[in-house]
């Protein structure tokens, strides 16, 4: 009986709070979300009408076909060449059947086991793959842009059935190419029925074609799977179609690009066209056919091309629009305060798609129960968190940053009085990635930092389809992990009492072996900070140790924090350009890779830009009367103004380029590499002395450029909302318009999101709505867009990272700014389309487009811009508001002479902080009469005339009401 009892009391206290979690995340997960086929580019390939053809093999006889299985795993590293090693294991078989036939009398059938004998490597890859190759004699089918195929997949039990193709040719250009990137395709194919598959093939070298092949990955079973499956091939045929656009920076002739999801209520809005007939174009109201808005087109040119403008930045009206020019229009679109709250529902489906450990409907059941890390003799299993990227790895690196995105959102919904659903949603997945992050610990600063995956298993621990992992003591992984443990108690301490507490009690230990280890790291007074491949553990760890340090710090108040952040900030500011540098376009403002200033900072594929923004705007924040707080604030303003300069090259589009490169470089990269790195680089846009701006990043093996625009947007978006900068806040913004389709393919590369929507590379988990592409790439060593309609990695594949930094940037900038405050009477916020909004209570909350406002308050006025997503506390009291105007000017011997024009009642401080320019005065006190302006001047003197300066002007001590001036 008393065991009975204890056992009751055990599943009371201990399981059933799991089990509710569990049924939470399950409940708020629901179903994956359906996606509506006819929005998307394969829905219109197949639409597409076929000028010419020609029949290449009915399948009626096998002469020209052969089987194939390769075995030996795939390796895949940035610095060498991926090889599949074939042992002359032949597997898969071929034979003509009648079970399943297209047209004719047969098809072609492979069969194929799903894994071969033995071990799978410990790599974490599959067992090689099985397939079918179509054998021809150099045929020329430079006539044709078009392969058409009839696939009937037979694979039981299996959720998700991928195929890829690939060209042999041995013209001119030889296929397959280095990496497979050209001239392959991969396919996610609907289960027991026929599947018709086209693959537009205009971009691939096919003047002496000698192969054709399918092929399957020998990835394993999950229960419930069958250990041996089959295919079905029939009618494979050449067409010649119009084809999609695939390359450069003019829009796709008689499209429109637009953001697809719409556009914020107080945003800029435009979109960008090429060749357009039209003089004028209209915003149509979608509900009713309506005229609202007719404008003339405008052009824009800069050192990407000419384009047609339609800019309608004065629509304010919430609706569904289409916009029109001529013949050409847009699908219906929105203008709405919340207007990306689709798309983070999206995401929140891929990410609940691509969680492991549990059963998602329609992708896999409970799975990898048998992948483990071990320590000693210890041994974690390590399912859980999410998958990641077209395969199955697990990253500790990826599963913190989605987990400490998921928290920021939640945070600032709630701090913004969001959607309540949506916060419980994003609660709910966060909660998720922090379980992996908690279980995933050995207690002694050992921890799984991850591994990668490609193979279904049994669940079984102990036989040869395992995957195992060592820990690792890393100080980079327990930085990390104490940063997401931190804001989850801060997020969770008033939701879940019992699990904030231990989450803080685990930042703690993780903070205390991170800093153990942290010496190793540091070998000298310089902290590596990126590369050009990013494949270093440590990338940006100095602003990992701040983040970590100021939630530490805010959640617990303990100074040692504090201390360890001001101290790390200095291997930021140090590795930033300051000074001009003699070139003939002089940018300042972007980072080295240290403080040694020897090597400029990139990232290629993965950025990590964000980290030093989001660490130095919370420096900002945390400890605003800091000796070293206009440092961090300046650098800031410095690395935004430097985006923002760079981005005007590649305008309309307000795209962000990559970064600087020096035409030296390509000495220390890999010497396969060496050739086409150099060319990358002076294909870009010459700054003088040896030093291009690329529009896209010189690559290495790895391709695609959403990984690194939405860090940048991060950190553009961290540093407008420090300096209340519209400017930077809406580019950060514009990076998000070009993923949803104001881009020069004028398609949605969002997957179930928008429309024109293309199938993207993701063959262990299949297409998932709300997944992206780690993006754009550029063909070779050029620098314009490319999009080929071939699926492939990198450029194409579903990663985690994307859609991670999506919901990190839209937790900044999402939705309409929430302002509440106090005030003795009315209070009025006039914006410059002169709507008025009125608040009758003392105290206020009102939520408001994003814009520059004039608020008024018994007859006194003061100017505020309120950004999108901003949370903003405003003293409107007699006594309390300051309307400042701020202006500069030089004067001789460089002195330079800030004035503030201030009005208001009563007494009040105005202060000055500079960095780059000393004050003899920085404060000056004020008695301000009823409507009386009055003027104070600063006279200071540049540190340097070769280098930039930066002025805040602080009313009262609010740093956050500051107005910024800068000097070149």
């Amino acid at each position: 009986m008393q065991k009975r009892t204890a056992l009751r009391l055990f599943l009371l206290v201990f399981l059933l709070p799991l089990l509710n979690v569990k049924a939470l995340c399950q409940r708020t997960g629901g179903d994956p979300i359906a996606i509506d086929i006819q929005a998307s580019a394969e829905h219109r390939w197949l639409n597409k009408p076929v000028l010419e053809s020609r029949s290449l093999d009915q399948m009626e006889d096998l002469k020209n076909w052969s089987s194939f299985t390769t075995s030996g795993g795939a390796i895949v590293d940035a610095r060498k060449v991926m090889k599949i090693v074939d042992s002359n294991v032949s597997v898969a078989t071929i034979g003509l059947s009648k079970e399943q036939v297209h047209q004719g009398d047969w098809s072609l059938l492979m069969s194929t086991p799903t894994r071969l004998p033995g071990p799978g490597p410990a790599t974490g890859r599959g067992w090689g793959r099985s397939g079918i190759r179509r054998h021809f004699d150099g045929e020329d089918w430079t006539g044709y842009n078009r392969i058409s195929f009839w696939i009937y997949p037979d694979l039981p039990g299996f959720f998700t059935t991928a195929l890829d193709l690939q060209l042999y040719n041995e013209g001119q250009e030889k296929l397959p190419a280095l990496f497979g990137q050209e001239g392959e395709t991969s396919l996610i194919l609907r289960n027991h029925e026929w599947n018709h598959v086209v693959w537009e093939i205009g971009n691939v070298a096919r003047d002496k074609i000698t192969g054709f092949e399918a092929s399957y990955g020998l990835s394993g079973s999950a229960p419930g799977e069958a250990d041996s499956i089959r295919f079905f091939f029939d009618d494979l045929t050449l067409q010649r179609v119009v084809p999609d656009k695939i390359e450069g920076w003019d829009v796709w002739s008689n499209r429109i690009a637009y953001s697809q999801d719409g556009y914020q209520t107080g945003a800029p809005k435009s979109a960008i066209a090429n060749g357009l007939a039209a003089k004028t174009f209209q915003v149509i109201d979608a509900q009713d056919g309506r005229v609202v808005l007719t404008k003339a087109l405008s052009k824009a040119t800069s050192a990407i091309g000419d384009f047609n403008v339609m800019d309608f930045s004065e629509l304010r009206t919430p609706g569904r629009y289409v916009l029109s020019a001529g013949d050409v229009k847009t699908q219906p679109f929105s203008v709405d305060a919340n207007v990306w709250e689709e798309s983070i529902r999206k995401v929140l489906n891929f990410f609940y798609m691509e969680r492991c450990g549990m059963e998602v409907p329609g992708v896999h059941g409970v799975c990898h129960g048998d992948w483990t890390c071990v320590h000693g003799e210890k041994r974690i299993v390590i399912n859980g968190g999410w998958h990641d990227a077209g395969d199955l790895s697990q990253q500790a690196e990826a599963t913190d940053e989605i987990t400490y995105a998921l928290f920021t959102l939640a945070e600032n919904l709630h701090a913004r009085a969001g959607n309540q659903e949506l916060y419980d949603r994003v609660l709910a997945e966060a909660r998720w990635g922090l379980d992996w992050v908690l279980k995933t610990s050995f207690g002694d600063g050992y921890r799984d930092v991850g591994s990668i995956n490609s193979r279904r298993t049994d669940g079984v621990m102990g036989n040869d389809d395992d995957i195992t992992v060592t820990a690792r003591n890393n100080p980079m992984t327990n930085f990390e992990a104490a940063a997401v443990e931190a804001i989850a108690y801060r997020v969770l301490k008033d939701v879940d009492a019992r699990l904030a507490a231990y989450a803080l009690q685990m930042a703690r230990m993780d903070w205390r072996f991170a800093i153990e280890g942290l010496p190793g790291i540091v070998k000298t007074s310089n902290l590596f900070r990126g590369n050009f491949d990013s494949d270093n553990v440590e990338d940006e760890l100095p602003s990992v140790v701040i983040q970590a340090a100021i939630d530490l710090w805010r959640a617990t108040g303990d100074r040692q924090f504090e201390g360890k952040a001001v101290a790390m900030a200095k291997y930021i500011t140090g590795a930033q350009q300051r000074v001009r540098p003699d070139w003939d376009v002089p940018l300042t403002g972007f980072f080295y890779t240290s403080t040694a200033k020897d090597r400029l900072l990139h990232y290629c594929h993965r950025g990590r830009d964000q980290a030093p923004m989001l660490a130095l705007t919370a420096l900002c924040r945390a400890f605003p009367g800091h000796a070293d707080w206009m440092t961090w604030y300046s650098a800031a303003a410095l690395y935004s103004e430097y985006l923002k300069t760079t981005a005007a090259y590649t305008g309309p589009y307000g795209l962000l380029p990559a970064t600087i490169y020096a035409d030296t470089e390509y000495l220390h990269v890999p010497e396969s590499r060496m050739e086409s790195y150099r060319k990358q680089v002076l294909n870009g846009i010459p700054l003088g002395q040896g030093h291009y701006l690329r529009l896209f990043p010189v690559w290495m093996d790895y391709r695609g450029h959403f990984g690194t625009i939405l860090p940048q947007a991060q950190a553009l978006a961290a540093a407008g909302f420090l300096r209340n900068d519209q400017a930077s806040v809406d580019l950060a913004v514009h990076q998000l318009e070009w993923i949803l389709g104001k881009n020069p393919f004028a398609e949605s590369t969002m997957y179930g999101e928008g429309h024109d929507f293309v199938p993207l590379y993701s063959p262990s988990s299949g297409q998932m709505a709300g997944g992206l592409p780690v993006g754009i790439e550029t063909k070779g060593e050029e620098d314009v867009p490319y999009w080929p309609v071939q699926s492939m990695w990198t450029y194409k594949e579903i990663w985690g990272h994307p859609a991670t930094n999506w919901l990190w940037l839209l937790s900044a900038v999402g939705g309409p700014a929430f302002v509440e405050g106090q005030a003795d009477s009315v209070v009025y916020f006039i914006s410059s389309s002169d709507t008025v909004v009125v608040q009758r209570q003392k105290h206020f909350a009102i939520k408001l487009p994003e814009g520059r406002y004039r608020v008024r308050s018994a007859g006194l006025e003061e100017e505020r811009v309120f950004l999108p997503g901003g949370a903003y506390a405003l003293d409107m009291r007699v006594d309390s508001l300051l309307d400042m105007k701020v202006v500069s000017s030089a004067a001789s011997g460089g002195a330079v002479t800030i004035r503030v024009a201030v009005r208001g009642k009563g007494t009040h401080r105005v202060t000055v902080r500079a960095d780059g320019i000393i004050f003899p005065n920085v404060t000056r006190e004020v008695y301000l009469k009823d409507g009386v302006e009055t003027t104070v001047e600063f006279r200071g003197k540049p540190v340097s005339a070769k280098e930039p300066w930066v002025v805040l002007v602080v009313p009262d001590g609010h740093w956050e009401a500051g107005k910024e001036v800068r000097g070149e």
